[in-house]
C-alpha cells in the first residue's frame, strides 16, 4: 500500500482511495502520535496538486527518505558502492527555486479556459498561480497569461474530437536577468496569434519573447520532436535567453533542455570541475551536452572539449556559446552512440574525460561499447533519475570499472527526485601520449 503524506513508523488513519491488483493507494489522515519528523505542509494544494510528495517532512526527513530511496535502488542492483551520506542542498533554498513552469490545458464546467499543473493521480487540472516552488516572477507570469488567454477566448485543445487550439503553456525564466519567455504549445495555429502574443508581452514587461509550437499528434508529450528538431515560431520578442551557471554565460531558446533550478546546477558543474581538475591536460567529450552546461566551463580550463546531442537546436546554441565565451570547443547533433566515431578517432591517444548527462532513460544500451572506445581516464556521469544511474553504474561495474564517488544534489526541493554525480575509473589507467585535438577558438 502507498500511503499519499505517509511516514514509514508512524502509526495513522488513512483512507484507501484505490484497490489494485497489485497495489492499493491511501491517504494519511491523522495520527494520535504524529512522527517527529512531520509538519504541515504550506501549500494549501498539497493534497491535491501533488507535486511537492515530501513537503509534510522536514528537511532532514527529506533527505533521509531520498537517500534510503538511493540505498535501496544500489542494492537491489547488487552495487557494492555506498550511496552518498548526505544531500547538497539547494542554494536558493526549498522554495522559490523553479525558473521553468509548464502547464496544462482543459475547459471547465462553465466551458472557460483553465490552465495548471494536472492534479494527484489524475490528468484533471488544477490551477496553481500560488505555487510556492516557482519564483516570484513566474508565479506573476502564470496569472498574467493565464488571464490574457481567458480573455482572448482560445479554446483547450480537446484530442478525442480534435477540437480546440491549446495544450500547453511554457514559462522560463533566466535566473540572470529575470526575463522570460512564453511558449505556446498548440494543435493549430490559433487565431490572432501575433496579437495575441502582443498582449501577452505587453501586460508582463518580464516577458521579453512569445512563441509557437505546433504539436498535432496524439498523447501527452508537450512537444512534436521531428528529427531532432523542436520547431518554434516566434511571434514576438527575443528567440533566447542567457542565464549564469558558476560564472559562465549561456544562450538558450524556449525548447531546450536548460536547468530548471540554476543555482543547484552551477554546484553540481563546480564540482565537476573540482573532480577532475587533475586532468586538466586533456580534452574532453561531453555526451548529451544540451547547449553546453558542461562542455563551456570545462572548454575555459581543457585544451578542447567535444559534445554530442540529440537536439539540433540545442547544438546550435552550444556552438552559439562557445563562440561567445570563445573557448575550443566543437559539437555535432545525433545520437551519442552513433556520434562518438567522430571524436574517439581524434581523441585516441590522449585519454580524455568523458562526461554523461543523459535524460531520465539513462545511457542506451547500445552506448556502452563506443563511450569505451574513446579510451576514457575518467568518467563524471550526472543524472537526474538514481534509478538509471544505480542501473548503468551496475553495467559500468560488470564491465570492471570502479566507482570512486557518488554525491547527491537537491535539484527539486520537496519532491522524491535527486541530481546524481558518480565519478567512475576504467579498468586499466590509460596512458596519454597526446594533448589531443588541435586547439581552435571560434571567433
Amino acid at each position: 500500500m502507498l500511503v499519499w503524506g505517509g511516514i514509514p513508523q508512524e502509526t495513522g488513519r488513512v483512507v484507501v482511495y484505490h484497490r489494485g491488483q497489485n497495489q492499493d493507494r491511501a491517504r494519511w489522515l491523522s495520527s494520535h502520535e504524529p512522527h517527529p519528523s512531520r509538519r504541515t505542509p504550506k501549500c494549501d494544494k498539497y493534497d491535491r496538486c501533488g507535486g511537492c510528495p515530501l513537503m509534510h517532512l522536514n528537511a532532514g526527513a527529506q533527505d533521509d527518505a531520498r537517500l534510503a530511496m538511493v540505498a535501496r535502488l544500489f542494492s537491489d542492483q547488487g552495487l557494492a558502492v555506498a550511496a552518498p551520506s548526505h544531500v547538497v542542498a539547494c542554494p536558493d533554498g526549498p522554495e522559490n527555486y523553479r525558473h521553468v513552469i509548464k502547464m496544462a490545458c482543459t475547459r471547465t464546467d462553465h466551458g472557460r479556459l483553465r490552465l495548471g499543473a494536472y492534479q494527484r493521480d489524475s490528468h484533471r487540472v488544477l490551477p496553481v498561480p500560488d505555487c510556492r516552488v516557482a519564483t516570484s516572477g513566474l508565479r506573476r507570469a502564470m496569472t498574467s497569461v493565464t488571464h490574457c488567454l481567458i480573455d482572448n477566448g482560445i479554446p483547450p485543445y480537446e484530442e478525442a474530437v480534435d477540437r480546440g487550439v491549446l495544450r500547453h503553456v511554457l514559462i522560463r525564466e533566466s535566473r540572470l536577468t529575470g526575463e522570460m519567455l512564453v511558449t505556446l504549445v498548440c494543435a493549430r495555429r490559433p487565431r490572432d496569434a501575433k496579437e495575441l502574443a502582443d498582449t501577452i508581452a505587453q501586460n508582463d514587461a518580464s516577458v521579453v519573447g512569445v512563441h509557437l509550437h505546433i504539436n498535432a499528434h496524439p498523447g501527452n508529450a508537450i512537444f512534436n520532436v521531428d528529427a531532432g528538431e523542436i520547431g518554434t515560431v516566434t511571434l514576438t520578442g527575443k528567440a533566447t535567453l542567457d542565464d549564469d551557471i558558476g560564472g559562465t554565460t549561456l544562450r538558450f531558446g524556449p525548447t531546450d533542455f536548460f536547468q530548471v533550478n540554476p543555482s543547484t546546477a552551477a554546484v553540481i558543474v563546480a564540482d565537476a570541475m573540482k573532480l577532475t581538475e587533475d586532468l586538466a591536460d586533456r580534452p574532453v567529450v561531453d555526451l548529451y551536452c544540451g547547449v553546453g552546461t558542461f562542455s563551456i566551463p570545462m572548454a575555459k580550463r581543457h585544451p578542447w572539449v567535444g559534445g554530442i546531442e540529440f537536439s539540433v537546436g540545442a547544438v546550435a546554441r552550444a556552438r552559439l556559446n562557445a563562440q561567445r565565451q570563445k573557448v575550443s570547443a566543437e559539437f555535432i547533433a545525433g545520437a551519442v552512440a552513433e556520434q562518438i566515431p567522430h571524436w574517439a578517432k581524434r581523441v585516441e591517444h590522449s585519454a580524455p574525460v568523458v562526461v554523461l548527462d543523459p535524460a531520465r532513460r539513462g545511457i542506451e544500451p547500445k552506448a556502452f561499447a563506443p563511450i569505451e572506445s574513446l579510451n576514457p581516464a575518467r568518467i563524471v556521469y550526472v543524472s537526474c533519475n538514481p534509478a538509471a544511474l544505480a542501473r548503468d553504474l551496475a553495467e559500468w561495474v560488470r564491465r570492471g570499472w570502479t566507482v570512486s564517488e557518488v554525491r547527491a544534489y537537491d535539484m527539486f526541493p520537496q519532491t522524491a527526485h535527486l541530481e546524481m554525480l558518480a565519478v567512475l575509473s576504467p579498468p586499466r589507467v590509460p596512458v596519454a601520449k597526446s594533448g589531443g585535438p588541435r586547439r581552435r577558438i571560434v571567433r
